[in-house]
């Protein structure tokens, strides 16, 4: 998308602490490329080595149709990760089938309420759950989850509670206690402020009681 020379990177959330919130909503300098271009950018990166094509963003839902032509020229096949918030629908689920090697999901709310507040989406919940669900089946898994303070027990407890009896104690997960407060971050009491050290200590414990066996800090 492009508005007066300028090109908008975008993200489908809204989140309003997000850390790269100058590129995700609004716009940013850039250069207009071709699908062509880019199939041969990736593939000198695969000549050279580079193990994988990552589409982020933003976040690469909006542009998924783009990135599949650029899939029509490419000759190396590197393998993609799909690195997203996961909120899509079935028919991208579909169009993503057989392309997506590995799927890195953020999974970012354990409630409907709080996915609404912070990121401006509705009916988070039965849609990243049916997209997990099915990217486990389709590709390799990687699961992150950003602990906000005051949110252990409306998000991260049902979040990983839904991994570990829905996708499997085994399942990876990258559980990060790196937020910061940014953008409009201020406009919510908890987002003030970074966790603190006993909130990370809990969160680790609610992770582990859950019975997650392969967790990344």
């Amino acid at each position: 998308m492009r508005e007066s020379g300028r090109i908008s990177l975008g993200c489908n959330f809204a989140c309003i602490h997000c850390q790269n919130w100058e590129i995700s909503q609004q716009f940013a300098e850039g250069s207009v490329c071709g699908e062509r271009e880019i199939a041969a950018l990736i593939d000198d990166a695969g000549r050279r080595g580079c193990r994988n094509q990552n589409w982020v963003g933003g976040d690469p839902i909006p542009h998924i149709p783009f990135w599949l032509r650029v899939l029509l020229w490419e000759t190396e096949k590197t393998p993609v990760f799909f690195n997203t918030n996961g909120f899509y629908s079935t028919e991208a689920s579909s169009l993503l089938r057989g392309v997506v090697d590995i799927y890195k999901i953020d999974f970012k709310y354990g409630s409907d309420i709080c996915a609404e507040k912070i990121s401006g989406v509705s009916g988070y919940w039965k849609v990243i759950t049916r997209n997990l669900r099915e990217a486990r089946q389709r590709g390799e898994l990687l699961i992150r989850v950003l602990v906000l303070p005051r949110h252990l027990e409306c998000c991260l407890r049902p979040i990983v509670s839904f991994i570990s009896e829905e996708l499997g104690p085994e399942t990876r997960v990258n559980l990060m206690d790196q937020y910061s407060p940014h953008w409009r971050a201020a406009e919510l009491p908890e987002l003030k402020r970074r966790l603190k050290p006993d909130e990370w200590e809990m969160a680790l414990k609610i992770a582990y009681e859950a019975g997650l066996k392969n967790v990344i800090t």
